[in-house]
Formats: structure tokens, C-alpha cells, sequence
């Protein structure tokens, strides 16, 4: 057993694509090579050891492109909750820890006091993971003071305005600054727009730290990354790992003094682009992938947010519990918790990884060299890109040359009377893309 694949016959490239051909039947090789027009990437689905060009670190080393985990590949469960009523909120929370979370997403419906005490009433904080979507500072402050030392992101509109109050804010199991590209995906980006976005608005809020004294070290701890989840599984899979490869290398270039500093704290959120009211139930399928795309891809956190979270008719007792259910059921039955980078060793995925890592970096030093993300041009030019994609995927859909069931093909035969609100407005104030609409 210690000399396992000597026993193995291996096959060269020559013998492989020998194989291949042999399957398919007189269909052409190239039919293997799957362009995505939106993305503009290759994804050549045959590839061979040989063709391996960089050996990728193991899980838990840096870059961690493979992952930060050495052990596992395990996840909180991530449930949202819209905070109106704290007592009634409260027994919606105690509900969910009961039936699996080991995360609260709490958000805050407007901007008045919000009654803590109340709404986490017998909630064992310092036992769990809790992001807080705060309409003001002030509920922040309040959230931070009653929450103590348990550990907690917080997702805010205005990143400058906490940056003031870092020093008041800051705290050992905090993490202050979310940057979220979910935003560029839900305009209808690709995965190296939304990649390119996170990285240059993650390293703005970095430097301004470190202008402030904050060491870098603390100024990376202070930053967690939310990202979207597309219908794409493999670039959806390799989107998680080329951004940790390229968050390392801006990281390494302040000489923090912990490797650890180089490791991305990544939530992936599932988003409403692909959606359907009228075929309810296809959402959970597509979350399921969804999510499995997110999972092997390496994420810390996992938020399956209500498919009918904006829509003018939720049951959000029962999508709620279908979107946990759907993380309990990649580890209580799938056990994806206990693999370690399952994408590791297929060399299409590698090198797609790599694709994707370089389209994002060249965009990123290209947002750099125009004067950063801060800069209005810059906003501009990035937001018609973004748009531009957009347009892409609705022509697509009208065209059917993108198939979504019960969107565009295989209409739900039964009558669904419900529709959507108004969802908040995408990164830079651009629209949300939800594809059902535009039909």
C-alpha cells in the first residue's frame, strides 16, 4: 500500500485523447472544448498531467488556493432572519439553532434602535457565528456591546463611516469590513469582474488601515469577502480558489507577519439571478448546486438566503428551513464537510482556476494603474462592462441558447400568483439582474 500507484498503469496524453476519440464515436475532440461567450474562457474538459503547468500547495498553506482548511472542509450554516419584531424574530432564531444553523444572519429592517437583549434572548452566541446587517453605526455600537467577544462580521453600506470609528469598533473575533462582490454578481458580472471588484475595494480598504497604523496583520483580519453563487459550477468552484490565490499575493506584498494573514475569510451567498416564482420548487435544485459549487470551492461560510426573500408573497418558515436543509444535507448525507479540497487533482479545474486568477489580476492592476476603485472613470467604465454582460445572459435566456427550467423552457404548468419586490440596487447602483424578469 505505500507504493500504491506503482501498481497503476499510467497513460500518456497521446494514449488519453486515443481513448476520448474512441468514445466519442466520429464526434470531433472539440466538442470537449466549452467556450463560455459571457465569461470569454475556454474550458477545455479533457485535460492531462501533462498539461499541468503549477503544482498547487496543499490545503491549508499559503497561497491557499487549495484552501485554508488542513483537517476539513466544514462550514457554517448560515440562516437570515429580517429583524421587525425582536420577541417573534427570537423564536424564529431559537427554531432554526434547533434545527441546524450554527449561523445568524440578522438584518435590520430599518434604522431605529434594535432591542438585543430581546432578540437574542437565550441565543449561546460564543457557540456560534453571527453576521449583522446594520442600517447605522449606532447598531453596530449597540450590536458589538452586547455581543461581546463571540464571533461576528458585519455587513455595513459605508465602510469610510466604520473606518472612523475602527478604533471604538475593532475587536479580536470582529470582522469590521465586508467587501461584497455577491453585488457585481447579482448585476449579472462575470467571475472575474466580480473577482477584480473584491480585490481592488478589499486592498483600498487595506491601505487606508495601514495609513491609519492599524499593522497589516490586523487591517487583513479586519476584512471578510462575500461572493455570489452563478449557475456555472465549475467557474463558480474555481472563482472561490483563484481569489484566495490572488487576495495572498496582495497580503504578502505588505509583509504581514503571520501567514495566516494571507487567508481569505470568504462567505458565498446565493443570490436571486437565476430564481424562478412561477416554478418555486426548481430554486431548490438550483441552490443545491449552487451550493455545492461554493462548498468544493473551499468557503467558510455559507448563506442560502429564502428563494422568495423578495417576493410579494413569502413563506419564509418553510424556504427558510428548505435553504438549511440544503447545507445539512451536503454534510449530514453527502459528507462534503470531511473532503479537503475535492477539486484537488482534476487538471481541467486547476487550470480553469488559473484562467480565471489571471483574468481577475490583469483587471485588478488594471483598476489600479486608472487610479483605483475610488475613482468615478474607473466606477464607470466598470459598471458599463458589467452591464454589458448583463444584456449577454438576457439575450441568452430570450434566445433559449441558455436553458433555465421553468424560466425559459418547461413552463410550470401550475398557475403561481407571486412576483417580486423591489430588490436593493447592485454594486455602484446598478440594477439586479433576475432573469425571470426580463422575460
Amino acid at each position: 500500500m505505500n507504493d500504491l500507484f506503482s501498481s497503476f498503469q499510467t497513460s500518456s496524453k497521446e494514449e488519453w485523447i486515443a481513448i476520448l476519440k474512441k468514445e466519442l464515436k466520429g464526434e470531433s475532440i472539440d466538442t470537449l472544448n466549452k467556450f463560455n461567450r459571457v465569461e470569454e474562457v475556454t474550458f477545455p474538459s479533457y485535460f492531462h498531467r501533462e498539461d499541468q503547468q503549477n503544482q498547487f500547495s496543499d490545503p491549508g498553506l499559503a497561497p491557499y488556493t487549495r484552501g485554508i482548511q488542513p483537517k476539513n472542509n466544514d462550514w457554517t450554516i448560515a440562516t437570515t432572519f429580517r429583524i421587525a419584531n425582536e420577541k417573534e424574530c427570537n423564536q424564529e432564531i431559537i427554531s432554526a439553532l434547533m434545527c441546524g444553523t450554527d449561523h445568524l444572519v440578522l438584518e435590520a429592517s430599518n434604522n431605529g434602535a434594535i432591542h438585543f437583549e430581546t432578540l437574542l434572548q437565550e441565543v449561546g452566541l460564543s457557540f456560534i457565528h453571527t453576521t449583522f446587517r446594520a442600517k447605522s453605526a449606532e447598531q453596530i455600537s449597540s450590536f458589538l456591546e452586547f455581543t461581546k467577544d463571540a464571533s461576528v462580521l458585519i455587513e455595513y453600506h459605508n465602510n469610510e463611516e466604520l473606518l472612523e470609528k475602527a478604533a471604538a469598533f475593532s475587536k479580536p473575533n470582529t470582522k469590521l469590513f465586508q467587501i461584497d462582490a455577491s453585488s457585481v454578481q447579482q448585476a449579472g458580472g462575470t467571475t472575474w469582474q466580480e473577482l477584480s471588484i473584491a480585490l481592488a475595494e478589499g486592498h483600498d480598504m487595506l491601505v487606508k488601515q495601514l495609513d491609519l497604523g492599524i499593522d497589516p496583520d490586523t487591517a487583513a483580519a479586519n476584512i471578510h469577502f462575500t461572493f455570489g453563487i452563478g449557475s456555472k459550477y465549475f467557474f463558480e468552484l474555481a472563482k472561490i480558489r483563484a481569489f484566495r490565490t490572488c487576495w495572498a499575493k496582495i497580503v504578502q506584498a505588505y509583509d504581514p507577519k503571520h501567514t495566516c494573514s494571507l487567508a481569505a475569510t470568504i462567505t458565498a451567498r446565493t443570490t436571486f439571478v437565476n430564481v424562478s416564482l412561477k416554478d418555486p420548487y426548481t430554486n431548490l435544485l438550483r441552490q443545491t448546486t449552487e451550493a455545492m459549487s461554493a462548498v468544493l470551492g473551499g468557503i467558510q461560510h455559507l448563506n442560502i438566503q429564502p428563494y422568495d426573500w423578495y417576493s410579494q408573497k413569502p413563506n419564509t418558515v418553510f424556504t427558510r428551513r428548505m435553504a438549511t436543509n440544503i447545507s445539512l444535507l451536503l454534510k449530514e448525507e453527502s459528507y462534503l464537510q470531511v473532503v479537503i479540497d475535492p477539486a484537488g487533482g482534476s487538471y481541467a479545474l486547476d487550470t480553469l482556476t488559473e484562467t480565471i486568477a489571471e483574468r481577475a489580476w490583469s483587471s485588478f492592476q488594471w483598476i489600479e494603474r486608472n487610479g483605483g476603485i475610488s475613482d468615478l472613470e474607473v466606477r464607470k467604465t466598470l459598471s458599463s462592462e458589467i452591464e454589458e454582460k448583463a444584456g449577454m445572459r438576457i439575450n441568452e435566456i430570450k434566445e433559449k441558447t441558455e436553458k433555465r427550467i421553468g424560466i425559459n423552457i418547461f413552463p410550470n404548468p401550475e398557475q403561481i400568483d407571486n412576483d417580486w419586490t423591489a430588490i436593493p440596487e447592485c454594486w455602484n447602483n446598478l440594477n439586479p439582474l433576475i432573469l425571470e424578469q426580463t422575460l
